[in-house]
Order: structure tokens, then C-alpha cells, then sequence
């Protein structure tokens, strides 16, 4: 059985509780469907909307007015941890399947906290004023921040995560936005984007200066400019991008349908085409009629502060100031029914529709975590300047995938088509392909005086690999005759060292038939007359000889001759 939850959380608590709602209770979950009711909840947390975030197995909640985010862990059903940040968090956002925090600060600058190792980025102020909105395509590669200086920047999220800076001259070249997006007169109130995967997603930003814009945010290019009848405050897309919503501050709630002749006149006939990118319509603004504005019951619920669109389409989650959550039929655009007979101890400021659960034969996420790391600001920057995964990085996760386990031996390819990281998982020993192709790497890697010669700027990357004593080059083929010299110098080298060795070995011979011959001497001499006397002073002499041997690696003889070793 489909089974569907939604997950809300209060602002600062402004009443007393209801004795029939637990004490500090502030993150509630409820089941929607195919019931209704509240199935858990999280005690002492005060999230100003934005700061929600939800994983598969964690519960993520920046504090009101602190710089402090709430960790909770929805399989002990405990709060696990409490994360403190050098600034105070306006708004937080998940990305990358759920494994990276970006959060936004009140100076205006933007964190991403990797919750899997504990490494945290942080950019320069990006913003001029607080952040006040945070939202992430799809695809994890893009980011938008929204301000309450009007602006919104569009980040790539593999640039800012990145060890390689993408230009050698200037490292921070990787925490710059790729475009800004500005058309805004006034604060950014909430930021949603479209769940298409391709280059034709759309973003939508609403402002304090009562209006909303539908953006490309790949290109930057304005697509639409909406005009409302107040401030919007929240905003929810529809899960097919045919319509968006937003909530004001008298509790009413307002349809913006693409396809309706009120939002768009398609001038070409083709009523199919989307409306948003005919390039004609772009600079021509819309201003919705009043029906598209739907009413509460009353007036006593208070501002739409929170929304969230259901996975179906046809119903709408509207929280209000008064800690009410509304459910809206969208198909016949009407209040349905208010889900909480108690209102909630403060004001809903964020709800959200989770995942359904239930499907069969689903098929199980590639890992899960059990424990967050803590963020490390600037743990793992050591050999950012080379692009260097730093030796202390470690992912903390448990793989809950099955990789396929072929049957092949330690000697032979593995005869599927598996990746060579899967083949080496599963296999047990390391293949004989990846061990062959780690020791060429390793062959190839030459001094740190060598490893540039190939290049037109050998001296500059001698001198950057002279100042890493961790440096190894895995450099790619070299010419022939450059291979060739290399070769001729080791093989004069081995050479070098052989002959230094028979000469050793030839000393060590040497030594020992004397040390052989002063012990028969010793044997037959008196221990009081004068060949004893001769025999300690030989046995003196050769002593001196072998130190002198330890120290300059010379042999002298008792003519003063020397021999090299």
C-alpha cells in the first residue's frame, strides 16, 4: 500500500501548549494518506521558514535568530546532534542525494557541509544582505541563493565542492556565481525550481515588491514577470510544472496555471507549446484575475507562512501564523478540510510533502547514514592548490546496494561490465588488471625534479613539486626518446651500484682473512712478550682502519695507499 507523509515545524512558540500536545513539541509528521495522522515529532527547535530540511534518514533544522542547526534522527527518533556555524542561518537546503547541507548565513555568504565527512566550503559575501532562500535543481550541478538585496545567484555545485581550484591563477575563481539574476526591486521571499533534468528547467522567485519572476536559470534570460495583488510569501510548484502557488498574509492562496488564456495568449495558435519560452511574450507582464485567488473559511487562521504540493498534484498543504495546516483541493479549487483540530503551539513556517514509500519492487537507495560527521572548516584544504584528494578524507556510510558478484580468478580480467571500482569491491583479491595498471602509474611517477620535463613549464613545476615531500606524478606517456634517456641514465646508476657493492663485498673479505690471520698470530704469540705488544698494536691499527672505512667509506693501507669502495 502507497503510503505518503508530510513533515511541518513551528516558529517561536507565541502560546501555551495544549495539553493535548506534547511539551517543546516543535518538528511534527504526519501520514496523509491513506490516513491522517500524526505519526511523529521533535521536541525544542524554533525554524524560521526555509530552514527544514529532510533526508531519508535525518531531520535538519536551523534555529530562529541563532547559529545553530538541529540534527535529528528519524530512525532513533532523537535529536542527535547539535551543530553550531560561525554565523546565523537564514535559510538550508539538501543537495547531492541528500549528502551535502548548503546553508545560507545572515552576512550573505553560502556553507556547504558534506555531512558524510565532516568537510565544510564556505564562499566570500556573496550577498550583500541576508540569504534568504536556497533552492537545488535536479541535477544537484546548480544552486540558486536568494537575498533580501533583490539579487539571486546561480552557483554550480560540482565547482564549489571541487579540490582542483578551476583556475590556477585565482583560487576563489571556484566560489564566484555563474550569473546573477536581478530583475527584483526588492527582497527575495522564496525560491523554487522545476523537477526537469534538462536544460529547459525553470526557476521561479518571489519578491517583496509583489511580484514573481520565471526564470532560465541556465542561460540567466527572463521568461515571465508575474504581478500579484500583495507580497508573496511562499511558494510551491506543481510536480509536472504546469502551475505554481503562492500564499499571502491574509490566508488566501493563489493558482498561477501556464496553460490557462489568463496567464498567456498563445499568439501562434499552438496552444501545445509552452507559454514560458515564446520569446514574444517575455517582456509582456501578467497580472492574474481575482478568481484565480482562493479564500480560508475565515480570516482567523492567519498568513500563509508555508506550502507544499502533494506527489499527485491535487492537493495543496497551506501553514498559517495561527499554527493551522490547511488542505486545499486543487482540482476543484477549494478548501478541503483543516488537519489539525488543535492548532500547533506556534506558527507553521515550513511544511513539506516527503517521498512516497510503498511501491513494490522499489528499488533500495545505494546507502544510507547512520550518523552525521560534523563539519571541519578547512580540515581537508591542505592540497587544494594541486587538486589533491587530501589523505585524511574519509566517507562515513553504510552501501546498502547489492553489486553483482561475478565468478572470475585473481589472474584473469573480470568478464563483465561491471565499473573496475565494482569489479575491485567485489573481487576477493584486487584483480591482476587494476594491480598492473596502479604499478604502471606508480613506474611512471618520477623526482619531483623530472616529473615536468614534458612541459613547456618545467622549472615552475619542479619548484611546486620540490615544495610537496607527498608529491608523486602520474604524468602521461612520454615521448620515445625522452623514455630512452631515462632508461640510459637508470641502467648507469644500476650499474653505478654494483660496482660500489662488489667493492664492498671484496673490503668485507678483506677484512675478515686478516681478522682470521690476527687470531692464529694472537694463538701462538706470548700474551707478555713482544709479539703479543705487536700483535695489539696490529689490532690497533686495523681498528682505526675500520673506522676510518664507517667514516669515509676508504680503505687505507699501512703504505698509505687508498682503495675506493
Amino acid at each position: 500500500m502507497l503510503t505518503e507523509h508530510f513533515i511541518a515545524s513551528i516558529g517561536a512558540p507565541d502560546k501555551k501548549p495544549n495539553t493535548s500536545i506534547a511539551k517543546d513539541a516543535a518538528i511534527f509528521g504526519w501520514e496523509s494518506q491513506p490516513h491522517t495522522a500524526q505519526r511523529f515529532l521533535f521536541k525544542k527547535s524554533a525554524t524560521p521558514p526555509n530552514c527544514l530540511a529532510v533526508s531519508a534518514s535525518h531531520v535538519y533544522a536551523a534555529q530562529l535568530d541563532k547559529a545553530v542547526v538541529h540534527i535529528y534522527n528519524r530512525e532513533k527518533g532523537n535529536q542527535e546532534a547539535t551543530v553550531p556555524f560561525p554565523e546565523r542561518i537564514g535559510c538550508i537546503a539538501l543537495a547531492c542525494e541528500d549528502t551535502v547541507l548548503v546553508l545560507g548565513s545572515d552576512t550573505g555568504r553560502i556553507f556547504l557541509w558534506e555531512t558524510h565527512t565532516g568537510r565544510q566550503i564556505a564562499t566570500s559575501q556573496a550577498h550583500l544582505q541576508p540569504v534568504t532562500a536556497l533552492a537545488v535543481d535536479p541535477t544537484s550541478n546548480f544552486l540558486l541563493s536568494g537575498s533580501a538585496d533583490s539579487s539571486i545567484h546561480v552557483w554550480s555545485i560540482p565547482s564549489l565542492l571541487s579540490f582542483a581550484p578551476t583556475s590556477s591563477s585565482n583560487q576563489n575563481l571556484q566560489h564566484v556565481p555563474l550569473h546573477t539574476l536581478s530583475a527584483h526591486r526588492n527582497g527575495i521571499t522564496s525560491l523554487v525550481l522545476g523537477h526537469s533534468s534538462s536544460f529547459c528547467n525553470i526557476a521561479i522567485s518571489a519578491s517583496k515588491d509583489n511580484s514573481c519572476i520565471i526564470w532560465d536559470y541556465h542561460t540567466g534570460n527572463l521568461l515571465r514577470t508575474i504581478l500579484l495583488p500583495s507580497t508573496p510569501l511562499c511558494l510551491s510548484l506543481d510536480p509536472a510544472d504546469r502551475a505554481f502557488y503562492t500564499g499571502y498574509a491574509d490566508g488566501s492562496v493563489q493558482i498561477l496555471d501556464f496553460y490557462s488564456p489568463h496567464f498567456s495568449l498563445a499568439s501562434d495558435g499552438d496552444e501545445a507549446k509552452n507559454p514560458l519560452f515564446d520569446s514574444a511574450q517575455a517582456t509582456m507582464p501578467v497580472q492574474p484575475p481575482p478568481t484565480t485567488i482562493w479564500n480560508p473559511p475565515t480570516a482567523d487562521f492567519g498568513a500563509t507562512l508555508a506550502m507544499s504540493v502533494s506527489y499527485d498534484g491535487c492537493t495543496l498543504l497551506t501553514g498559517h501564523g495561527s499554527g493551522k495546516i490547511l488542505a486545499w483541493d486543487i482540482p476543484a479549487a477549494r478548501f478541503v478540510a483543516d488537519l489539525t483540530t488543535t492548532p500547533l503551539p506556534g506558527p507553521t513556517t515550513n511544511i513539506a510533502f516527503l517521498p512516497v514509500t510503498g511501491y513494490p519492487n522499489t528499488t533500495p537507495p545505494r546507502f544510507k547514514q547512520h550518523a552525521i560527521v560534523k563539519p571541519r572548516y578547512g580540515a581537508f584544504d591542505a592540497n587544494t592548490a594541486e587538486g589533491m584528494v587530501p589523505g585524511t578524507y574519509a566517507v562515513q556510510a553504510h552501501l546498502t546496494s547489492t553489486f553483482a558478484v561475478p565468478t572470475f580468478s585473481a589472474f584473469e580480467a573480470p568478464s563483465t561490465s561491471t565499473s573496475e571500482f565494482a569489479s575491485a569491491l567485489t573481487h576477493p583479491v584486487f584483480p591482476s588488471s587494476l594491480l598492473a595498471a596502479g604499478l604502471a602509474e606508480l613506474s611512471g611517477s618520477a623526482a619531483p625534479a623530472r616529473a615536468y620535463t614534458a612541459g613547456a613549464d618545467a622549472e615552475a613545476g619542479a619548484q611546486k613539486q620540490a615544495a610537496s615531500a607527498d608529491f608523486v606524478a602520474f604524468d602521461s606517456v612520454l615521448p620515445a626518446q625522452q623514455l630512452e634517456a631515462q632508461n640510459a641514465q637508470l641502467r648507469e646508476e644500476v650499474a653505478a651500484l654494483k660496482r660500489v657493492q662488489r667493492a664492498t663485498f671484496e673490503t668485507m673479505e678483506r677484512l675478515r682473512r686478516e681478522k682470521k690471520a690476527l687470531e692464529s698470530k694472537s694463538a701462538r704469540g706470548s700474551a707478555g712478550g713482544a709479539g703479543g705488544a705487536k700483535f695489539e698494536e696490529e689490532k690497533r691499527r686495523s681498528e682505526e682502519r675500520w673506522r676510518g672505512l664507517g667514516r669515509t667509506g676508504k680503505w687505507e693501507d699501512e703504505g698509505g695507499d687508498e682503495d675506493e669502495e
